[in-house]
């Protein structure tokens, strides 16, 4: 695979990580919901510098342990099983929530990506073996992949919370929130499958 598509892929799993419902998806939609869109993004603005933090601690930790290829083909596994269950999860999704929170500052925000057992793996099974990978292909692979993910993540949500605060009246109808988030289940079920078959043809070899 060339360069280009990885990197298209890499932007494609953020764009799914960042649609995945969890507590910062639903801090933004909270605040958007309380305050207007500007707050919202205030919110995905510090939950991307929360998660920035969080990811580069794991991934440089994981670095210096200078961990084995066979090590991250075995967390690839688990981390295809993570997004069937990430899939799951979004398929089932047919209406937004609106209900009601306190004001999300970036302490609480930075603890809710830290405490948040999810993200963390999320990115030791999924995101930390494609790092490395595309790490031992170009130099800064894992810097590469880090920036491309993220603006996965940060273009899907700050879209939600556009898209929340101006149409939510039309987006809260059920024909149009389920096609949507069921395509994003279809996308985390072509990484699960392909992960389950790179990490097969490693061990078959």
């Amino acid at each position: 695979m060339d360069l280009i598509s990885q990197v298209t892929e890499i932007f494609l799993l953020g764009v799914v990580g960042g649609a995945a419902p969890g507590p910062i998806q639903t801090s933004v939609l909270t605040e958007v919901l309380k305050g207007g869109l500007v707050r919202g993004v205030k919110v995905v603005l510090r939950a991307l510098v929360a998660e920035v933090i969080v990811a580069t601690a794991a991934l440089t930790i994981l670095f210096f342990l200078n961990m084995p290829q066979f090590y991250f083909e075995i967390l690839s596994v688990f981390g295809a099983l993570f997004i069937f269950y990430l899939a799951f999860g979004i398929w089932k999704i047919d209406k937004i929530g609106d209900e009601k929170g306190e004001i999300f500052t970036f302490s609480k925000i930075f603890f809710l990506t830290v405490l948040n057992s999810g993200f963390c793996i999320f990115w030791l099974t999924v995101c930390a073996p494609r790092a490395f990978a595309l790490g031992r292909q170009i130099a800064y692979g894992e810097v590469m992949f880090l920036i491309a993910f993220e603006a996965g993540w940060l273009a899907v949500t700050l879209l939600l919370a556009v898209i929340f605060s101006k149409f939510r009246p039309l987006l809260l109808q059920k024909n149009l929130i389920s096609p949507v988030f069921k395509f994003f289940a279809l996308i985390l079920i072509f990484f699960s499958l392909r992960s389950i078959f790179e990490s097969a043809a490693y061990f078959l070899k």
